[in-house]
This record gives C-alpha cells, structure tokens and sequence, in this order.
C-alpha cells in the first residue's frame, strides 16, 4: 500500500489531481479507518498508468469516468473519428497560414482583401 505521497511519485500525477480522481471517482484508493489517509495499491498503479494512456490519447476525464470499465471497440472508433476531424481541421488551418505567408512573400505584404477571404473559407470549413 502506498500513501498519497509515495503514489504520486510512482505514477508522476500530482497529489492535487490523485485527490481530484478521488473526488470524481476516477481514481478511487482504500482509506485507512484509523488515519483516514488514502492508500493506494498496485493495482491501482495500472488504473493510473490507464487513465494517463487515455488523456495522451484525447480521452476527456468523462469519457474515461464513463468507460473505464467498459471500453470497447465502438468507443475507440467514435474517438479515432473525432481526432481525424480535429486533424483535418488543423491540416487545413495549415494550409492557409502556408497560403497566407506565400502572399506575403510574393507581395511583400498582405492585401485585406486576402485575409477576409481565407478568414470566410476557414469559418466555412471549420465551421
């Protein structure tokens, strides 16, 4: 068993969000009856490293609160989905800033006109 401290150090997650995990059931320790501190197990060591590989990986704390238990193949579908909008989204905003700094290099300069129309044609595919 080991205390907050100790679990904080082993799994690189702040005393200040263990105690949040706690709070929102997450990341839920035993309590020692006598001290009331919290204990935390090997297996909780696993369940840290999991919710950690969940949030690199986008998950927000609802998504991992929800599926923890049960994560399946259909959620990491409507996941991966997700991500490729949000990267198609950021490929696109790449390719107008690329646009915008060739007009800049070609024109030494950035007429208003060309940033309304990149400024409507990413609202519309953003959007």
């Amino acid at each position: 068993m080991y205390k907050i401290g100790e679990f904080s150090k082993i799994t690189g997650l702040s005393i200040r969000t263990l105690r949040y995990y706690d709070e929102i059931g997450i990341l839920t320790p035993t309590t020692d009856r006598w001290t009331n501190y919290r204990l935390y197990t090997d297996e909780n060591i696993i369940e840290a490293q999991y919710i950690k590989f969940l949030k690199s990986v986008d998950f927000r704390l609802e998504e991992i609160l929800t599926a923890k238990d049960e994560m399946n193949s259909e959620l990491i579908d409507s996941k991966i989905e997700e991500l490729e909008d949000k990267k198609n989204v950021i490929d696109y905003q790449i390719e107008c800033l690329n646009t915008l700094k060739e007009s800049i290099t070609n024109e030494n300069s950035i007429a208003n006109d060309k940033v309304v129309t990149l400024s409507k044609t990413m609202n519309q595919k953003v959007a």
